[in-house]
């Protein structure tokens, strides 16, 4: 059960990730007053969020294969 969790969390985090690019695209598509600091440092928090949410993910899968590893019988 924790293994979904996990990688929910982590798929929920990538969505928070896309999220903060999109915001950081609105701060720098705006033409009459581009915020160019600002969007650099939503986008450098989009990518450490994101970061996150796959190491999540990797986790999970990894512990998830190591699971129905250690179920076979190895002889």
């Amino acid at each position: 059960m924790l293994l979904w969790l996990r990688e929910l969390a982590g798929w929920g985090l990538i969505l928070v990730s896309l999220y903060l690019i999109r915001v950081g695209l609105v701060f720098i598509s705006d033409l009459e007053n581009p915020g160019i600091v600002q969007a650099a440092i939503v986008l450098i928090a989009a990518v450490g969020v994101m970061r996150c949410g796959v190491f999540l993910i990797r986790i999970s899968t990894a512990t998830r294969a190591a699971l129905a590893l250690s179920s076979k019988k190895v002889l």
